[in-house]
This record gives structure tokens, sequence and C-alpha cells, in this order.
């Protein structure tokens, strides 16, 4: 029994010169919402005005847009915080406890607390990461400039 191609198929099963399996990708002109969004540039204005007016009305629909759109509430900064002991401190162990302190002491959130652990995380595997590249280079014969230290990283800032 012999096996019907797809006609964009050759012989051999390999395509036919100008079709292949990949998607021909994003259709050329702009996006829908491109050209939604020129047809109402013009009118933006008396759009905006119009929703308003409406907003003052009590129209629910209204009044949901103005907020969501024309007056977001905004993003939270995020805390500024002081951990005692944490430039001090000599290794990412001691850090790690100055973080956990002030989380214990009430000097920073839990919040601040996770993100400063998550960043000492990170930073202890780039560490880990260069103290591993220096051993390798090390065992080939070649140089390479020392590592920075934990203590090196307020020189940074």
């Amino acid at each position: 029994m012999t096996e019907v191609l797809p006609p964009d198929r050759e012989d051999s099963g390999r395509f036919v010169s100008g079709h292949s399996v990949k998607s021909p990708g994003r259709p050329k002109g702009p996006s829908a919402a491109e050209q939604v969004r020129t047809l109402i540039e013009p009118h933006k204005a008396e759009i905006i005005a119009k929703a308003v007016e409406l907003a003052k009305l009590g129209d629910a629909a209204s009044i949901k847009l103005c907020l969501e759109r024309l007056a977001p509430v905004p993003r939270p900064e995020d805390e500024k915080v002081v951990v005692p002991g944490l430039t001090e401190a000599p290794t990412l162990q001691a850090k790690a406890t100055a973080i956990l302190a002030a989380v214990a002491h009430g000097q920073i959130s839990a919040a601040a607390g996770d993100k400063l652990l998550r960043m000492l995380d990170t930073y202890g595997k780039c560490v880990v990461l260069d103290e591993h590249e220096r051993r390798l280079l090390a065992i080939e014969g070649k140089a390479r400039p020392a590592p920075l230290l934990c203590t090196d990283v307020e020189d940074l800032l």
C-alpha cells in the first residue's frame, strides 16, 4: 500500500518550495488593537469627558472605567529597610542571621526579610559560581583576578 502525501510535499517527503511547518507569523500591518487605538485617538478627549459625565450620573460601568483606567491605584513602593549588623556581618550566614533577627524584633516586615533572604541566596550562588570558576582556572593554569568578598559589596554601592 502506497502512502499518500499531502499536496505540500514532494515524493521524497520533503516540503515543496514555499511550504513549511512553521507558522507564517504575525500578519503584516497594524493589529486590531492598534487599529482601534488609531480610530479612537482623534476622539479621545470627548470619550473621556463622556465617561466622566456618565460616572457623575451614577453609571456603574463608567464609574468602574474611570476608577480603573483614569485614576488607577498607585503601586506601593517597596519599604526602605535598615537591618542592624547586616553590613558588618562577615559571612553570608551571619548576614542571614541579622536579617532573621530584624524580622523577629519587628524592625522589618516578614515580606522585606523574605526578599532580602532571597537576594542573599542569589548572591551566595554567584559567590559559589565565581569560586568554582576561579578553582577551575587555577587547575587549568590560567590566571584570574581574585573574587569579590562578601564585605566588598558595600564598595560597589
